[in-house]
Protein backbone atom coordinates (compact mmCIF):
# COMPACT_ATOMS: atom_id res chain seq x y z
CA UNK A 1 0.00 0.00 0.00
CA UNK A 2 2.90 2.39 0.84
CA UNK A 3 4.60 1.63 -2.46
CA UNK A 4 1.45 2.28 -4.46
CA UNK A 5 0.85 5.62 -2.72
CA UNK A 6 4.44 6.57 -3.22
CA UNK A 7 4.36 5.78 -6.90
CA UNK A 8 1.03 7.56 -7.37
CA UNK A 9 2.67 10.64 -5.95
CA UNK A 10 5.56 10.34 -8.42
CA UNK A 11 4.73 13.52 -10.46
CA UNK A 12 5.32 15.54 -7.26
CA UNK A 13 8.70 13.93 -6.48
CA UNK A 14 11.80 15.95 -7.39
CA UNK A 15 14.26 14.69 -4.79
CA UNK A 16 17.31 12.79 -6.03
CA UNK A 17 17.14 10.06 -3.36
CA UNK A 18 13.38 9.69 -3.67
CA UNK A 19 13.71 9.12 -7.40
CA UNK A 20 16.30 6.40 -6.82
CA UNK A 21 13.96 4.68 -4.34
CA UNK A 22 11.12 5.01 -6.87
CA UNK A 23 13.37 3.52 -9.55
CA UNK A 24 14.10 0.55 -7.28
CA UNK A 25 10.35 0.11 -6.64
CA UNK A 26 9.68 0.02 -10.38
CA UNK A 27 12.38 -2.65 -10.77
CA UNK A 28 10.61 -4.73 -8.12
CA UNK A 29 7.24 -4.24 -9.83
CA UNK A 30 8.72 -5.24 -13.19
CA UNK A 31 10.27 -8.36 -11.62
CA UNK A 32 6.93 -9.28 -10.00
CA UNK A 33 5.08 -8.76 -13.29
CA UNK A 34 7.58 -11.04 -15.06
CA UNK A 35 7.11 -13.81 -12.47
CA UNK A 36 3.31 -13.59 -12.65
CA UNK A 37 3.40 -13.29 -16.48
CA UNK A 38 1.57 -9.95 -16.23
CA UNK A 39 3.34 -8.58 -19.30
CA UNK A 40 0.90 -5.71 -19.96
CA UNK A 41 1.62 -4.14 -16.56
CA UNK A 42 5.32 -4.86 -17.03
CA UNK A 43 5.36 -2.73 -20.20
CA UNK A 44 3.60 0.15 -18.39
CA UNK A 45 6.06 -0.04 -15.48
CA UNK A 46 8.99 -0.04 -17.92
CA UNK A 47 7.62 3.15 -19.50
CA UNK A 48 7.25 4.74 -16.05
CA UNK A 49 10.78 3.62 -15.15
CA UNK A 50 12.09 5.39 -18.29
CA UNK A 51 10.38 8.60 -17.20
CA UNK A 52 11.95 8.33 -13.74
CA UNK A 53 15.38 7.76 -15.29
CA UNK A 54 14.98 10.86 -17.50
CA UNK A 55 13.91 12.97 -14.56
CA UNK A 56 16.77 11.63 -12.48
CA UNK A 57 19.16 12.51 -15.33
CA UNK A 58 17.79 16.04 -15.55
CA UNK A 59 18.23 16.54 -11.78
CA UNK A 60 21.78 15.22 -11.86
CA UNK A 61 22.60 17.34 -14.92
CA UNK A 62 21.28 20.48 -13.22
CA UNK A 63 23.18 19.65 -10.02
CA UNK A 64 26.40 19.31 -11.99
CA UNK A 65 25.82 22.64 -13.72
CA UNK A 66 24.67 24.50 -10.56
CA UNK A 67 27.27 23.05 -8.20
CA UNK A 68 30.22 23.37 -10.54
CA UNK A 69 32.84 25.96 -9.41
CA UNK A 70 34.74 28.25 -11.62
CA UNK A 71 37.86 26.21 -10.86
CA UNK A 72 36.45 23.28 -12.89
CA UNK A 73 37.31 23.55 -16.50
CA UNK A 74 34.55 23.86 -18.97
CA UNK A 75 35.78 20.73 -20.68
CA UNK A 76 35.34 18.71 -17.47
CA UNK A 77 31.74 19.81 -17.16
CA UNK A 78 31.01 18.80 -20.69
CA UNK A 79 32.77 15.49 -20.12
CA UNK A 80 30.63 14.71 -17.07
CA UNK A 81 27.48 15.65 -18.96
CA UNK A 82 28.55 13.42 -21.87
CA UNK A 83 29.14 10.51 -19.50
CA UNK A 84 25.75 10.93 -17.95
CA UNK A 85 24.11 11.16 -21.36
CA UNK A 86 25.96 7.96 -22.36
CA UNK A 87 24.74 6.18 -19.23
CA UNK A 88 21.21 7.45 -19.84
CA UNK A 89 21.40 6.30 -23.44
CA UNK A 90 22.49 2.78 -22.36
CA UNK A 91 19.73 2.67 -19.78
CA UNK A 92 17.19 3.80 -22.38
CA UNK A 93 18.48 1.15 -24.77
CA UNK A 94 18.23 -1.45 -22.02
CA UNK A 95 14.70 -0.33 -21.21
CA UNK A 96 13.80 -0.37 -24.91
CA UNK A 97 15.24 -3.90 -25.24
CA UNK A 98 13.29 -5.03 -22.21
CA UNK A 99 10.11 -3.49 -23.65
CA UNK A 100 10.66 -5.23 -26.99
CA UNK A 101 11.33 -8.54 -25.25
CA UNK A 102 8.27 -8.01 -23.11
CA UNK A 103 6.16 -7.27 -26.20
CA UNK A 104 7.60 -10.41 -27.84
CA UNK A 105 6.76 -12.45 -24.76
CA UNK A 106 3.27 -11.01 -24.78
CA UNK A 107 2.88 -12.02 -28.43
CA UNK A 108 4.29 -15.51 -27.79
CA UNK A 109 2.13 -16.06 -24.73
CA UNK A 110 -0.93 -14.74 -26.57
CA UNK A 111 -0.21 -17.14 -29.42
CA UNK A 112 0.28 -20.00 -27.00
CA UNK A 113 -2.92 -19.08 -25.20
CA UNK A 114 -4.77 -18.93 -28.52
CA UNK A 115 -3.38 -22.33 -29.53
CA UNK A 116 -4.23 -23.72 -26.10
CA UNK A 117 -7.76 -22.32 -26.37
CA UNK A 118 -8.18 -23.90 -29.82
CA UNK A 119 -6.88 -27.22 -28.48
CA UNK A 120 -9.14 -27.03 -25.45
CA UNK A 121 -12.08 -26.20 -27.69
CA UNK A 122 -11.27 -29.11 -30.00
CA UNK A 123 -10.76 -31.44 -27.05
CA UNK A 124 -14.04 -30.39 -25.52
CA UNK A 125 -15.82 -30.78 -28.85
CA UNK A 126 -14.25 -34.22 -29.39
CA UNK A 127 -15.15 -35.20 -25.82
CA UNK A 128 -18.74 -34.13 -26.42
CA UNK A 129 -18.84 -35.96 -29.73
CA UNK A 130 -17.32 -39.07 -28.10
CA UNK A 131 -19.93 -38.89 -25.35
CA UNK A 132 -22.69 -38.64 -27.94
CA UNK A 133 -21.16 -41.53 -29.90
CA UNK A 134 -20.95 -43.64 -26.74
CA UNK A 135 -24.60 -42.92 -26.00
CA UNK A 136 -25.56 -43.86 -29.55
CA UNK A 137 -23.37 -46.98 -29.30
CA UNK A 138 -25.11 -48.01 -26.07
CA UNK A 139 -28.49 -47.43 -27.69
CA UNK A 140 -27.50 -49.51 -30.73
CA UNK A 141 -26.12 -52.23 -28.43
CA UNK A 142 -29.40 -52.27 -26.49
CA UNK A 143 -31.33 -52.51 -29.74
CA UNK A 144 -29.09 -55.37 -30.93
CA UNK A 145 -29.54 -57.21 -27.63
CA UNK A 146 -33.29 -56.73 -27.82
CA UNK A 147 -33.27 -57.99 -31.40
CA UNK A 148 -31.16 -61.00 -30.33
CA UNK A 149 -33.65 -61.75 -27.55
CA UNK A 150 -36.53 -61.56 -29.97
CA UNK A 151 -34.71 -63.84 -32.44
CA UNK A 152 -33.94 -66.30 -29.63
CA UNK A 153 -37.55 -66.22 -28.46
CA UNK A 154 -38.67 -66.72 -32.04
CA UNK A 155 -36.39 -69.76 -32.37
CA UNK A 156 -37.72 -71.16 -29.07
CA UNK A 157 -41.30 -70.59 -30.21
CA UNK A 158 -40.47 -72.15 -33.58
CA UNK A 159 -38.89 -75.17 -31.89
CA UNK A 160 -41.89 -75.50 -29.62
CA UNK A 161 -44.24 -75.32 -32.58
CA UNK A 162 -42.15 -77.89 -34.45
CA UNK A 163 -42.14 -80.15 -31.38
CA UNK A 164 -45.88 -79.70 -30.93
CA UNK A 165 -46.42 -80.44 -34.62
CA UNK A 166 -44.27 -83.58 -34.36
CA UNK A 167 -46.20 -84.67 -31.30
CA UNK A 168 -49.46 -84.05 -33.10
CA UNK A 169 -48.30 -86.07 -36.10
CA UNK A 170 -47.12 -88.87 -33.81
CA UNK A 171 -50.44 -88.84 -31.96
CA UNK A 172 -52.35 -88.96 -35.23
CA UNK A 173 -50.15 -91.82 -36.43
CA UNK A 174 -50.82 -93.69 -33.17
CA UNK A 175 -54.55 -93.19 -33.56
CA UNK A 176 -54.43 -94.32 -37.19
CA UNK A 177 -52.46 -97.41 -36.18
CA UNK A 178 -54.88 -98.22 -33.39
CA UNK A 179 -57.86 -97.88 -35.74
CA UNK A 180 -56.10 -100.06 -38.32
CA UNK A 181 -55.36 -102.78 -35.76
CA UNK A 182 -58.83 -102.66 -34.27
CA UNK A 183 -60.53 -102.74 -37.67
CA UNK A 184 -58.41 -105.57 -39.12
CA UNK A 185 -56.47 -107.63 -36.57
CA UNK A 186 -59.08 -107.66 -33.81
CA UNK A 187 -62.14 -108.01 -36.01
CA UNK A 188 -61.15 -111.47 -37.25
CA UNK A 189 -61.15 -113.34 -33.89
CA UNK A 190 -64.25 -111.51 -32.74
CA UNK A 191 -66.03 -112.44 -35.97
CA UNK A 192 -64.94 -116.07 -35.50
CA UNK A 193 -66.24 -116.07 -31.94
CA UNK A 194 -69.50 -114.48 -33.10
CA UNK A 195 -69.93 -117.12 -35.83
CA UNK A 196 -69.21 -120.00 -33.40
CA UNK A 197 -71.67 -118.65 -30.86
CA UNK A 198 -74.32 -118.27 -33.59
CA UNK A 199 -73.82 -121.90 -34.72
CA UNK A 200 -73.91 -123.09 -31.11
CA UNK A 201 -77.10 -121.13 -30.44
CA UNK A 202 -78.92 -122.62 -33.47
CA UNK A 203 -77.61 -126.17 -32.84
CA UNK A 204 -76.21 -126.24 -36.38
CA UNK A 205 -72.82 -127.66 -35.35
CA UNK A 206 -71.85 -131.12 -34.17
CA UNK A 207 -70.30 -131.60 -30.76
CA UNK A 208 -67.02 -132.91 -32.20
CA UNK A 209 -66.75 -129.93 -34.51
CA UNK A 210 -67.62 -127.62 -31.65
CA UNK A 211 -64.74 -128.99 -29.54
CA UNK A 212 -62.34 -128.55 -32.45
CA UNK A 213 -63.54 -124.99 -33.02
CA UNK A 214 -63.21 -124.17 -29.32
CA UNK A 215 -59.55 -125.26 -29.34
CA UNK A 216 -58.74 -123.08 -32.33
CA UNK A 217 -60.80 -120.21 -30.98
CA UNK A 218 -59.05 -120.40 -27.61
CA UNK A 219 -55.68 -120.01 -29.33
CA UNK A 220 -56.97 -116.99 -31.26
CA UNK A 221 -58.44 -115.41 -28.13
CA UNK A 222 -55.14 -115.87 -26.28
CA UNK A 223 -53.26 -114.21 -29.17
CA UNK A 224 -55.87 -111.48 -29.20
CA UNK A 225 -55.39 -110.95 -25.45
CA UNK A 226 -51.65 -110.56 -25.95
CA UNK A 227 -52.35 -108.22 -28.83
CA UNK A 228 -54.69 -106.09 -26.73
CA UNK A 229 -52.15 -105.93 -23.91
CA UNK A 230 -49.44 -104.77 -26.32
CA UNK A 231 -51.81 -102.22 -27.75
CA UNK A 232 -52.54 -100.91 -24.28
CA UNK A 233 -48.87 -100.57 -23.35
CA UNK A 234 -47.91 -99.17 -26.75
CA UNK A 235 -50.66 -96.52 -26.81
CA UNK A 236 -49.86 -95.53 -23.21
CA UNK A 237 -46.16 -95.24 -24.05
CA UNK A 238 -46.79 -93.27 -27.25
CA UNK A 239 -49.48 -90.91 -25.99
CA UNK A 240 -48.31 -90.26 -22.43
CA UNK A 241 -44.54 -90.75 -22.70
CA UNK A 242 -44.28 -93.01 -19.64
CA UNK A 243 -40.93 -93.15 -17.83
CA UNK A 244 -39.67 -96.35 -16.17
CA UNK A 245 -39.95 -96.78 -12.39
CA UNK A 246 -36.67 -98.49 -11.52
CA UNK A 247 -36.85 -101.03 -8.68
CA UNK A 248 -35.01 -104.06 -7.28
CA UNK A 249 -36.55 -107.14 -8.94
CA UNK A 250 -36.05 -110.89 -8.52
CA UNK A 251 -35.43 -111.98 -12.13
CA UNK A 252 -36.19 -115.67 -11.48
CA UNK A 253 -39.62 -114.88 -10.05
CA UNK A 254 -40.46 -112.54 -12.97
CA UNK A 255 -39.51 -115.20 -15.57
CA UNK A 256 -41.53 -117.94 -13.78
CA UNK A 257 -44.56 -115.62 -13.55
CA UNK A 258 -44.45 -114.92 -17.32
CA UNK A 259 -43.99 -118.62 -18.16
CA UNK A 260 -47.06 -119.55 -16.10
CA UNK A 261 -49.20 -117.16 -18.16
CA UNK A 262 -48.43 -119.20 -21.30
CA UNK A 263 -48.41 -122.65 -19.72
CA UNK A 264 -51.83 -123.66 -21.12
CA UNK A 265 -51.05 -122.33 -24.62
CA UNK A 266 -47.75 -124.25 -24.58
CA UNK A 267 -49.48 -127.46 -23.54
CA UNK A 268 -51.98 -127.09 -26.41
CA UNK A 269 -49.07 -126.98 -28.89
CA UNK A 270 -47.13 -129.61 -26.92
CA UNK A 271 -44.23 -127.20 -26.40
CA UNK A 272 -41.95 -127.35 -23.38
CA UNK A 273 -40.85 -124.05 -21.75
CA UNK A 274 -37.76 -124.37 -19.55
CA UNK A 275 -36.37 -121.71 -17.21
CA UNK A 276 -32.76 -122.64 -16.55
CA UNK A 277 -32.28 -119.85 -13.99
CA UNK A 278 -32.35 -121.57 -10.61
CA UNK A 279 -30.47 -119.00 -8.52
CA UNK A 280 -31.60 -115.62 -7.23
CA UNK A 281 -30.51 -112.76 -9.51
CA UNK A 282 -31.64 -109.21 -8.77
CA UNK A 283 -31.85 -106.55 -11.48
CA UNK A 284 -32.69 -102.85 -11.61
CA UNK A 285 -35.68 -102.39 -13.89
CA UNK A 286 -39.29 -101.29 -14.25
CA UNK A 287 -41.36 -104.37 -13.27
CA UNK A 288 -44.19 -103.89 -15.79
CA UNK A 289 -41.81 -103.14 -18.66
CA UNK A 290 -39.68 -106.21 -17.86
CA UNK A 291 -42.82 -108.40 -17.85
CA UNK A 292 -43.96 -106.96 -21.19
CA UNK A 293 -40.52 -107.78 -22.69
CA UNK A 294 -40.57 -111.40 -21.43
CA UNK A 295 -44.23 -112.01 -22.33
CA UNK A 296 -43.70 -110.84 -25.89
CA UNK A 297 -40.56 -112.90 -26.42
CA UNK A 298 -42.23 -116.05 -24.98
CA UNK A 299 -45.40 -115.40 -27.01
CA UNK A 300 -43.35 -115.01 -30.22
CA UNK A 301 -41.42 -118.20 -29.47
CA UNK A 302 -44.69 -120.12 -29.00
CA UNK A 303 -46.13 -118.62 -32.18
CA UNK A 304 -43.21 -119.67 -34.41
CA UNK A 305 -42.37 -123.04 -32.81
CA UNK A 306 -43.95 -126.22 -34.20
CA UNK A 307 -45.76 -128.70 -31.98
CA UNK A 308 -43.32 -130.74 -29.88
CA UNK A 309 -40.69 -127.98 -29.82
CA UNK A 310 -38.73 -126.56 -26.90
CA UNK A 311 -38.34 -123.04 -25.59
CA UNK A 312 -35.37 -122.43 -23.29
CA UNK A 313 -34.87 -119.32 -21.15
CA UNK A 314 -31.34 -118.78 -19.86
CA UNK A 315 -29.66 -116.03 -17.83
CA UNK A 316 -26.02 -115.11 -17.46
CA UNK A 317 -24.26 -112.13 -15.86
CA UNK A 318 -21.65 -110.03 -17.64
CA UNK A 319 -20.19 -106.59 -16.92
CA UNK A 320 -22.81 -105.61 -14.30
CA UNK A 321 -25.65 -106.76 -16.60
CA UNK A 322 -27.96 -109.75 -16.59
CA UNK A 323 -28.26 -111.13 -20.16
CA UNK A 324 -31.50 -113.05 -20.71
CA UNK A 325 -31.96 -115.30 -23.77
CA UNK A 326 -35.20 -116.83 -25.07
CA UNK A 327 -34.35 -119.65 -27.47
CA UNK A 328 -36.85 -121.65 -29.57
CA UNK A 329 -36.62 -124.55 -32.01
CA UNK A 330 -38.98 -122.86 -34.44
CA UNK A 331 -38.98 -121.88 -38.09
CA UNK A 332 -36.21 -119.29 -37.78
CA UNK A 333 -35.92 -115.93 -39.50
CA UNK A 334 -34.34 -115.23 -42.88
CA UNK A 335 -31.39 -112.79 -42.94
CA UNK A 336 -33.37 -110.19 -44.90
CA UNK A 337 -36.20 -110.30 -42.33
CA UNK A 338 -33.89 -110.11 -39.32
CA UNK A 339 -33.10 -106.47 -40.12
CA UNK A 340 -36.86 -105.71 -40.03
CA UNK A 341 -37.55 -107.19 -36.61
CA UNK A 342 -37.13 -104.00 -34.56
CA UNK A 343 -38.16 -101.53 -37.29
CA UNK A 344 -40.85 -98.93 -36.74
CA UNK A 345 -43.00 -100.26 -39.59
CA UNK A 346 -44.23 -103.10 -37.33
CA UNK A 347 -43.04 -106.01 -39.47
CA UNK A 348 -44.92 -109.27 -38.73
CA UNK A 349 -45.48 -112.73 -40.22
CA UNK A 350 -48.10 -115.45 -39.44
CA UNK A 351 -47.20 -118.13 -36.89
CA UNK A 352 -46.98 -121.91 -37.40
CA UNK A 353 -50.76 -122.15 -36.99
CA UNK A 354 -51.51 -118.94 -38.88
CA UNK A 355 -51.45 -116.86 -35.68
CA UNK A 356 -51.66 -113.18 -36.45
CA UNK A 357 -49.85 -110.33 -34.77
CA UNK A 358 -49.64 -106.56 -34.90
CA UNK A 359 -45.86 -106.27 -35.07
CA UNK A 360 -45.94 -104.10 -31.96
CA UNK A 361 -44.41 -106.70 -29.64
CA UNK A 362 -40.76 -106.49 -30.71
CA UNK A 363 -40.97 -102.73 -31.10
CA UNK A 364 -42.21 -102.50 -27.50
CA UNK A 365 -39.43 -104.85 -26.38
CA UNK A 366 -36.79 -102.62 -27.99
CA UNK A 367 -38.21 -99.40 -26.50
CA UNK A 368 -38.65 -100.87 -23.01
CA UNK A 369 -35.20 -102.51 -22.94
CA UNK A 370 -33.51 -99.27 -23.98
CA UNK A 371 -35.52 -97.26 -21.44
CA UNK A 372 -34.15 -99.61 -18.78
CA UNK A 373 -30.57 -98.96 -19.98
CA UNK A 374 -30.15 -102.28 -21.79
CA UNK A 375 -29.82 -103.67 -25.33
CA UNK A 376 -31.69 -106.26 -27.39
CA UNK A 377 -30.50 -108.40 -30.32
CA UNK A 378 -31.18 -111.78 -31.99
CA UNK A 379 -29.52 -114.77 -33.59
CA UNK A 380 -31.52 -116.96 -35.98
CA UNK A 381 -31.22 -119.66 -38.64
CA UNK A 382 -34.00 -120.83 -40.95
CA UNK A 383 -35.60 -124.14 -39.90
CA UNK A 384 -33.29 -124.33 -36.87
CA UNK A 385 -34.66 -121.72 -34.48
CA UNK A 386 -34.26 -118.21 -33.08
CA UNK A 387 -32.69 -116.80 -29.93
CA UNK A 388 -33.56 -113.33 -28.65
CA UNK A 389 -31.17 -111.70 -26.18
CA UNK A 390 -31.65 -108.64 -23.97
CA UNK A 391 -29.59 -107.12 -21.17
CA UNK A 392 -30.78 -105.51 -17.95
CA UNK A 393 -28.53 -103.79 -15.33
CA UNK A 394 -27.83 -105.84 -12.21
CA UNK A 395 -28.97 -104.37 -8.92
CA UNK A 396 -26.14 -102.73 -7.00
CA UNK A 397 -26.74 -102.24 -3.27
Amino acid sequence: MVLCCYISAYPLVNNHDSLRILLQDYNELIATDSITHNFVDAIEHLKEKEKVLRKLYDIQKNEIINNSTHRQPKETKHLQIAEMEEKLKKMEEDIQFRMEMTVLMVAVVSSLLAIAFVQIFRHERNRRLNSELLVEKDQIQDQLEELARKIQQYEIDNQYLTFSNDQLETTNAVKDKLLSIISHDLRSPISSLQALLSLFNTNNIARTDLIDFFGKLLSRVENTSTMLENLLHWSKYQLKGLEPIIDRLNLQMIIDECINLYRMQAEQKHIVIDNSLKTCVHVSSDAEMLKVILRNLISNALKFTHSGGIITIKTMTKDNFAVVSVKDTGVGISPENQAKMFAMNNFTTPGTEKEKGTGLGLMLCKDFVEHNHGKIWLDSKLNVGTTFYFSIPLFES
